[in-house]
């Protein structure tokens, strides 16, 4: 017997639901909407914050077809400096800024960026430590702390930042100083000088200065404004070159993973947005913050060439002896020294470390 027109209809009805319920699942079985936290140690006014991380944002708010959002913990809120890895690898974070020199145990071939003379600004250190972290120490640094770079950020070369108010004049000037250092590379730095070593974290120097358990520090100046050390400091070299540091943006490698590949490629892109523009600033910084503190009244000076020279031939032994520390941890130093430099001259011979500089500058 044939079916009656009303029976068609709630039959039709009845299909229609069916297949609006079916095309729901599948679109709630696809979607991909994602937040991650990111933790770094920077407050929120910090130049790091402002124009790197804050370039990160803005990249990823840029692109909703990823379907991402992150929330920041800055200002050290969900762990210490020194416990930025470990906050990323526990999944407290699913990102975390990690400053290479405050785990020098577990990334110890990442603390080359230390070495005194390693690279001449910002961005001649950028772009060789960017290929090398991505082609080389992600297979043993990174890999076996169970997380994926996302970008690097290198610093402007490090400073003798002093409570002293006279320039120094020779090496004698700065014997048994209480120096500031961020890892263990920058520990041989300041032994070859004569300085005393004190490993510390950025946030931290503003009282270690004020009552006196520092003499000085080895820091970059385009930063230190952020933690107010120009009301403990007063004198500031400009030519010592005392090495840098690198700091990495981590994601746990069990959430990269879960990720879809639309948000992995913005992720990565968004981090090439955060380091450039991360370099960048601290490098103008670097500038800025020279003038600013001349402005103040506070003795801002190129070393004479000859102390110039002195600091050289001092430092020279860092190089040989980091590569034999990392050489009694059976880990290839020498090697990645060497791909570090060849990566550096190709940048410099290609033009690409110049045109990331003019791109900086708005040339």
């Amino acid at each position: 017997m044939s079916e009656t027109p009303r029976k068609n209809d709630r039959r039709g009805r009845l299909a229609a639901l069916a297949a609006g319920l079916l095309i729901g699942a599948s679109l709630a079985g696809t979607a991909q909407a994602t937040e991650l936290k990111l933790a770094d140690q920077f407050p929120a006014t910090h130049v790091i914050t402002r124009e790197g991380t804050q370039a990160f944002f803005d990249y990823i708010k840029a692109h909703p077809e990823a379907d991402l959002s992150v929330q920041h913990f800055p200002g050290e809120q969900l762990g210490k400096a020194n416990s930025m890895l470990d906050l990323v690898r526990n999944r407290v974070a699913d990102i975390a800024m990690v400053g290479i020199s405050y785990v020098t145990e577990r990334m110890p071939l990442a603390t080359l960026m230390e070495l005194p003379g390693l690279y001449r600004d910002s961005f001649d250190g950028y772009e060789p430590f960017l290929h090398l972290a991505e082609k080389d120490l992600a297979g043993i640094d990174f890999d076996r702390n169970n997380v994926k770079l996302l970008w690097v950020l290198v610093t402007p070369p490090y400073q003798l930042l002093m409570k002293r108010s006279e320039p120094i004049a020779s090496l004698a000037d700065i014997e048994g100083m209480k120096t500031r250092v961020a890892g263990s590379t920058g520990e041989l730095a300041a032994k070859a000088l004569g300085l005393v070593p004190v490993k510390m974290a950025a946030p931290d120097l503003y009282v270690a200065l004020e009552r006196g358990t520092l003499d000085a520090a080895i820091y970059t100046l385009s930063a230190m404004r952020s933690y107010k050390l120009e009301e403990v400091t007063n004198s500031f070299t400009t030519n010592a070159s005392l090495g840098g540091v690198a700091f990495g943006a981590f994601i746990n490698k069990d959430v990269w993973n879960g990720l879809s590949d639309t948000q992995r490629k913005v992720l990565l892109a968004a981090g090439a947005e955060a380091g450039f523009h991360t370099t960048c600033a601290l490098m103008k910084g670097d500038l800025k913050a020279q003038e600013a503190l001349k402005g103040m009244g506070k003795a801002v000076y190129a070393m004479p060439d000859a102390l110039v020279a002195q600091f050289a031939d001092k430092l020279s032994v860092v190089d040989a002896e980091w590569q034999k520390q990392m050489a009694g941890r059976n880990l290839p130093g020498e090697q990645m020294m060497t791909r570090f430099r060849d990566y550096q001259k190709q940048a410099r011979a290609d033009g690409t470390a110049a045109a990331e500089r003019d791109r900086c500058l708005g040339k």
